[in-house]
């Protein structure tokens, strides 16, 4: 979303997605403090509407978030075990016989699952914890404005 801020010299149009993102406090209030200075301080309204969209999608997210993270672990769990299993049965045999190689295969293919899943994980979590931090900024964002 982006706002446009009118003065007397000239204006100013701010991408309020990339500008939130930096979560800097100190730029927000230099922000408002322009915008209550400009001829349209109607943008803090805009702002404020926004920041409220935020909030409201927090919940949402947190849960379809959990719900990936709760799966991915899951299955990271599954392949650890399918991974000790084959390990145990590649042990039985020599190295380089046709049942090590059998199942050295099931081993490399487990694995290559598993740091697929953890990335996932990782990714989700990252968001997860992403939006703790992003619904905290917006709440002190909003004291702010109000």
């Amino acid at each position: 979303m982006d706002i446009e801020i009118r003065y007397e010299n000239g204006s100013m149009t701010v991408h309020l997605d990339e500008f939130l993102t930096c979560r800097s406090i100190s730029k927000v209030k230099k922000l408002v403090k322009i915008i209550r200075e400009s001829n349209t301080p109607e943008c803090e309204n805009a702002i404020r509407e926004y920041i409220e969209q935020e909030i409201e999608q927090f919940e949402p997210k947190q849960k379809e978030n959990a719900k990936y993270i709760v799966g991915y672990t899951e299955k990271v769990k599954f392949c650890q075990r399918q991974i000790d299993n084959s390990v145990l049965n590649r042990n039985r045999y020599k190295r380089n016989t046709d049942g090590w190689k059998h199942y050295n295969e099931f081993v490399k293919q487990y694995r290559q699952e598993m740091k697929e899943l953890k990335a996932l994980l990782r990714s989700r979590q990252s968001d997860f914890d992403r939006n703790i931090r992003n619904k905290e900024f917006y709440q002190k964002v909003l004291q702010i404005i109000t």
